[in-house]
């Protein structure tokens, strides 16, 4: 029954986000604030799994130093931080060179990304981070990134088209590390998002994460250490009047010496930096994904939240 009803659901999400692409486009800057706003408040009324998602994570992640009158009023602006991400989506697909270069502001740390040398850009589900890789693509340099394909193909290839319109280049998940190793050797740059579950049968390997091990891809610090390239942490923050501030806020240099010990300890540095963003502004991070999905055997499963290992 749930494969019928996806089934029969396809041809009514192509057809509204083909609409979305016709209209959202059309519309001044203040109107896609103004969508955002009412989508993500409806988002947080409405959504009970998505709410529960997001109580449950903040509790772990805050514990007793957030009310939690003040978690709701993180996990509202979350919402609407989200919907503003795919409503730009569409929205900077037009006209994109015009309309990143005037609300798009990288700051002084991004320059050192605007160099023909091999890097790796990694990210987190927090801002507008479909923006971050459409900006970087205005520099005329080689940039990859990696995506998870949507369920659905059809709104699948249209989205990549929108993600790709300056000149990014999207790579399904799925056997990314060739083609990404290929990039590398050959100055170009690719972006991760390090913030999904990966698990242990797809590579992840365990680490901390606001106090409680999850799995995470390996290949960001993998792919520094055997190709010598940097990995900078930059984020892409929503502020006022509809901009964005895109900036770096730590270069990682790998060391010389491989071994699965040195990958552990650089990705373990990652998601600390990952997680300090967080911390600092949580408003901006997506909370509703199940982002402590999978237990650690070794953890007293107690200590995760109600979702852990469910389908």
């Amino acid at each position: 029954m749930a494969k019928a009803y996806r089934t029969l659901r396809r041809p009514v999400e192509t057809a509204a986000f083909r609409v979305a692409l016709a209209v959202v486009p059309r519309f001044p800057r203040r109107v896609v604030l103004f969508l955002a706003w009412i989508g993500g408040n409806l988002g947080f009324m409405f959504d009970r799994n998505g709410r529960q998602i997001g109580l449950a994570n903040l509790d772990i992640a805050f514990g007793q130093t957030k009310s939690q009158e003040e978690k709701k009023t993180i996990l509202r602006q979350s919402f609407i931080t989200f919907t503003r991400t795919l409503i730009d989506v569409i929205w900077f697909g037009t006209h994109s060179r015009e309309r990143l270069n005037r609300y798009v502001k990288p700051d002084d740390s991004v320059q050192r990304l605007f160099c023909g040398k091999n890097q790796i850009c990694v990210t987190a589900h927090f801002g507008n981070w479909e923006v971050a890789g459409q900006n970087m693509a205005l520099h005329d340099f080689p940039f990859y990134s990696i995506a998870m394909p949507v369920k659905n193909p059809e709104v699948d290839r249209l989205l990549i088209a929108q993600r790709e319109v300056t000149g990014q280049k999207i790579i399904p998940r799925e056997g990314a590390l060739r083609k990404l190793l290929g990039v590398l050797r050959g100055g170009g740059k690719i972006a991760f998002l390090v913030d999904q579950n990966t698990g242990e049968h797809e590579g992840g390997i365990w680490v901390d994460f606001f106090g409680l091990p999850v799995p995470v891809t390996p290949a960001p610090a993998a792919l520094a250490i055997k190709t010598g390239s940097e990995i900078f942490i930059g984020f892409c923050e929503p502020l006022c009047g509809g901009n964005y501030r895109f900036y770096v806020t730590e270069t990682i240099v790998p060391q010389e010496t491989a071994g699965e010990e040195t990958t552990r300890a650089l990705t373990q540095q990652i998601m600390t930096a990952i997680e300090r963003q967080v911390s600092n502004y949580p408003e901006h991070w997506l909370w509703m994904y199940k982002r402590w999905k999978i237990k650690n055997p070794s953890v007293d499963p107690e200590r995760y939240p109600f979702y852990a290992d469910r389908n």
